[in-house]
């Protein structure tokens, strides 16, 4: 089954998943939305879900670029399996670094490239919707001197890990490369000089990154995706953990910023990964995948 991206350009995350497919050389479905909601009947799936991108697998729907990267290898977790010091990596570039590419650089920049993306209006849309999707979120802000330190110090860091072997994985590019590809991807977005000023061994790394391409994106129609919900309808059910029960009703929201909630009824939870199972109105039904880490699983009293 050919994948679907709901995407949009200038989405850091959907470049990771974009890059994955062409690093695999793959065919896949192009869905390009609102960098905001509303995002019409891809809201209706999701609930109040809101980060981007989403991967659509059939009637499956994977709502983190680590399980969507895994369902690409038929949901093989092994494919993401990192070393500790790996997974401090990962968590710096996509945690600290993904944050800090936007304050390390002026206003001005920032400002002067969304509006080449968004246009006028766009961009106070835009700003608007940011604002209040980080309200509530438990990231902490790092000032524009901190920031630069901050990535600084990452590209240092990368330089030493690139300076034995093309790729931080070794001979081949691997789950932890596109992690730590991203965030400096979009601060080459933001300014395209920015990278002159990197080691070789970092700037030479981005090419090799970048070189294969996206793959062969196709452009997808609403109809085709309902098409791929309906023709894969067999009945998903994973194991549920204590002190969770199979088919209960929960809301599941991330735990740090975007933190909207969507509700389903919970069709399997372990110490990985969390999936709930929605109706749609046609009557089919869809299954969303969250992480378990990361993620608030809670019950609620009322049905979807």
């Amino acid at each position: 089954m050919i994948p679907v991206l709901y995407h949009y350009p200038m989405s850091p995350y959907s470049e990771k998943l974009r890059l994955a497919m062409g690093l695999l050389g793959m065919t896949w479905s192009s869905i390009q939305i609102p960098p905001q909601p509303p995002r019409g009947a891809l809201d209706q799936f999701l609930g109040g879900y809101r980060r981007i991108p989403v991967l659509q697998m059939g009637a499956h729907f994977y709502c983190d670029t680590r399980l969507a990267f895994e369902s690409l290898y038929h949901d093989d977790g092994a494919v993401t399996d990192l070393e500790a010091d790996e997974e401090v990596l990962r968590d710096w570039a996509e945690r600290e670094i993904f944050f800090a590419v936007f304050s390390a650089v002026s206003p001005i920049k920032v400002t002067g490239f969304l509006f080449r993306q968004l246009g006028v209006l766009g961009v106070g849309r835009f700003v608007r919707d940011r604002a209040q999707m980080m309200r509530a979120s438990t990231i902490e802000a790092l000032n524009p001197e901190r920031a630069r330190g901050a990535v600084q110090e990452f590209i240092a860091h990368l330089a030493a890990c690139l300076s034995s072997s093309p790729y931080l994985t070794g001979d081949t590019p691997g789950y932890l490369d596109l992690c730590c590809y991203h965030p400096l991807w979009m601060a080459c977005q933001i300014d395209r000089r920015v990278m002159s000023s990197w080691p070789p061994s970092v700037s030479q790394w981005m090419g090799r990154m970048s070189a294969p391409g996206h793959g062969d994106p196709l452009p997808a129609s609403w109809d085709r995706v309902l098409q791929d919900i309906a023709e894969s309808q067999s009945a998903f059910t994973g194991a549920v953990t204590e002190p969770y029960q199979l088919g209960e009703c929960v809301g599941v929201a991330p735990s740090d910023y975007a933190r909207d909630e969507t509700r389903g009824e919970l069709t399997a939870v372990d110490q990985n990964r969390i999936v709930i199972s929605r109706a749609l109105d046609s009557g089919h039904v869809i299954y969303l995948h969250f992480p378990r880490k990361g993620f608030d699983l809670r019950r609620v009293q009322y049905s979807v």
